[in-house]
């Protein structure tokens, strides 16, 4: 049953999970979409006002926080030798556990999270103190589009406006938004799988660590053997236009690389759980 999906069994087996999320998780739910609160507090304290930009990243922050906290909040027990005998004897084949695992993990709490802080900022920017002087205005990929569209009548060729859709066109974007979110989830559902105690904790640990190490192999790689120099130099000589070509493609490529690495998290993840030993 380790491959088989039976759109009844995961039917059951998503209400299941739900309950167990908002039981173990319901109340962390509400505190982080009352998070932007802080600021508004802050504001009617002091006499100052955030904005809505600062807001809007705030809420992609808390986001991220909730992401890394699911997994062990709702999953936690799914690899323990003894409390992960429930998770294993549950009437699901592997594959449904980990779909219904990266639902709740990758889809539901970011949209919750995000629409739901986004709601509370809304209602508090309504009251005429604490510094929230207008709601955040949630642009579309399409919008952002549109408005860079927009400037190219008016602005000099060259201009970074212009060049910013032929670098990055909206599917591009809007890929590489999705994907970063989805690879967030999956770091830290497989060091959920991974580790016994403080998951949370460790994999972010794991995850500093790893881009300490590569940042460091690139600078003994790079800056300091003076090939970063060499680069540049060469990149100088480079016309404008095959300058955006090589950002282009090297962005391309980036977003490529970005998805076998999320495919792979997300593949041993799902290797985890049915490969468990309990």
């Amino acid at each position: 049953m380790n491959n088989t999906f039976s759109f009844n069994r995961f039917k059951n087996l998503l209400l299941k999970d739900g309950k167990v999320y908002f039981r173990n998780f319901g109340t962390g739910l509400i505190v982080v979409c009352c998070l932007n609160a802080i600021f508004w507090i802050g504001n009617l304290l002091f006499g100052t006002t955030s904005h809505e930009i600062f807001r809007f990243g705030m809420l992609c922050a808390w986001s991220g926080i909730a992401m890394m906290m699911v997994p062990e909040k709702v999953y936690g027990k799914a690899n323990l030798s003894r409390e992960g005998v429930g998770f294993a004897m549950l009437p699901a084949s592997s594959l449904e556990k980990f779909i219904s695992m990266f639902l709740y993990c990758a889809i539901v709490t970011p949209i919750i999270v995000f629409f739901g802080g986004y709601l509370v900022d809304t209602l508090l920017s309504l009251f005429p103190f604490g510094g929230f002087e207008k709601p955040i205005h949630l642009y579309t990929m399409n919008e952002i589009g549109r408005m860079i569209d927009d400037t190219k009548g008016v602005v000099q060729a060259g201009d970074m406006s212009v060049a910013f859709t032929d670098v990055f066109p909206i599917g591009v974007m809007r890929t590489s938004l999705y994907m970063g979110i989805i690879q967030w989830a999956a770091i830290f559902m497989l060091g959920n799988m991974l580790f016994k105690k403080r998951k949370t904790g460790k994999t972010f640990a794991c995850y500093l660590g790893l881009g300490y190490v590569l940042s460091m192999i690139f600078g003994l790689t790079f800056l300091t053997s003076g090939r970063m120099v060499q680069w540049i130099e060469t990149l100088e000589d480079f016309p404008a236009d095959e300058m955006l070509r090589l950002t282009h493609n090297a962005t391309i490529w980036g977003m490529i690389f970005g998805i076998i690495i999320t495919t792979v998290l997300l593949y041993f993840t799902y290797r985890k759980i049915k490969t468990q030993k309990y």
